[in-house]
């Protein structure tokens, strides 16, 4: 195959420096091939993207974290490096967090994370101005901490200010802010005590975003309750409010959902990603700007085992392994140097574009920011996108960064 190299200028947005975070270079020549990864990314089984910060385990289920650390969600305590023109409180590489758990897996929030123990208990931490970490403390939560410790869960599924989590029964609790009935219970109450949501089903994934949460029954029905989009005539944006869980009718039985501040995808069990709600960035991957309240096939033949929706942003990983994002590239997200679409004067990607570098991937997450990180078959974590706060875990900072780039080793 004949090579192209394609000279990508980083935009000029104001580069950030940290302590332990120099700027990374200003221009850099690609080649489209396959990337090499270093080995010294390797060794990790999960990951998960929150606003600006990262969060991942390593094959023996330590925790670590890395980006901005202004809410504590990194649950390091204090982070050694300050970034940006702000000085914001940052870890530009991986950073082991504050407890000696060993963790199945992790979910980033907005500004908060959460994670499951072998032993199926739940820790949280980072913001907790709404509550969010479901523990009775102050504004920030600093380290992992446990969140109804005498229950197991199975999943769970931090939002922007509240969280959700499935019991190992089934059963979903949710805590935090309760706008707009995200907590399912039938009112807009605010609160630190996890409570169950009033629905008789029983599920197996729960996942929240802005003031809403969605989770997959175990007959693969989607329930959602919340802050809820509807399609208008005129364009503009409509959202009510559902105080108790809801079916979502004409979907068929899904396997994986994903949820950010306006827009829902999910994957069947058939392999059919669909999105469905705002779309002005692209973000439903349907060849189209035009929202939808209907949950529409992505303009791709691909089959998917699980998808990721972002801020601006969405992603999948394909049944083969190939990692597909579409929406807005602004800061290089997409993990493609320019993918030739146009939202208005924005660039983006109207609908699945293959993330450069031929690498195959177990999984890819993007989430309430505009970075992205996967995991390789062999363990790697690659990360793309905007890196101002270190989010991108390579020791660098930069406003964009088009093509994945390998972790740090883990810093202690």
């Amino acid at each position: 195959m004949k090579q192209r190299t394609v000279t990508l200028a980083l935009l000029a947005l104001g580069f950030a420096s940290a302590c332990e975070a120099p700027t990374a270079p200003t221009m850099l020549v690609y080649t489209d091939r396959a990337i090499s990864v270093p080995a010294s990314s390797r060794g990790w089984k999960a990951v998960s993207v929150g606003g600006t910060h990262s969060c991942a385990l390593r094959l023996d289920g330590a925790l670590y974290c890395w980006g901005g650390n202004s809410s504590a969600q990194l649950g390091v305590g204090i982070a050694r490096g300050k970034c940006g023109p702000r000085k914001v409180s940052c870890e530009a590489g991986p950073r082991a967090a504050e407890t000696n758990e060993r963790f199945a897996s992790v979910r980033a929030g907005q500004r908060h994370s959460c994670a499951i123990s072998r032993e199926r208990r739940l820790f949280c931490w980072g913001e907790n101005l709404t509550f969010a970490t479901g523990v009775q403390a102050e504004v920030f939560v600093p380290r992992p901490t446990p969140v109804l410790p005498d229950m197991q869960f199975i999943d769970v599924g931090p939002g922007m200010t509240h969280t959700c989590a499935v019991r190992s029964n089934g059963i979903v609790y949710c805590w935090g802010e309760g706008v707009f009935g995200a907590l399912g219970r039938g009112d807009t109450v605010t609160s630190v005590i996890p409570a169950p949501i009033v629905s008789s089903e029983r599920f197996t994934l729960v996942r929240s975003g802005r003031l809403r949460s969605c989770a997959i029954a175990l007959d693969g029905a989607l329930w959602c309750w919340g802050l809820e989009w509807e399609s208008t005539s005129s364009g503009i944006d409509y959202f009510h409010q559902r105080l108790l869980p809801h079916r979502i009718d004409g979907l068929p039985p899904l396997r994986d959902i994903s949820i950010s501040t306006s827009s829902t995808c999910a994957v069947t069990i058939d392999g059919v990603s669909m999105c469905w709600e705002a779309n002005g960035f692209a973000q439903l991957g349907d060849g189209t700007t035009n929202s939808s309240a209907i949950p529409s096939p992505v303009a791709s033949s691909e089959r998917f085992t699980s998808v990721s929706n972002g801020i601006i942003q969405s992603c999948g990983t394909a049944v083969d392994g190939r990692a597909y994002c579409w929406g807005n590239n602004t800061f290089g997200q997409l993990g493609v140097p320019r993918p030739g679409d146009h939202c208005g004067t924005l660039e983006c990607s109207l609908q699945p574009i293959g993330v450069f570098g031929l690498q195959r991937f177990e999984i890819v997450a993007t989430g309430f920011g505009t970075h992205t990180c996967g995991i390789t078959v062999d363990t790697s974590i690659l990360c793309w996108g905007l890196g101002s706060e270190g989010q991108l875990g390579d020791g660098y900072t930069r406003d964009r960064q088009s093509l994945p780039v390998g972790v740090l080793a883990p810093a202690p």
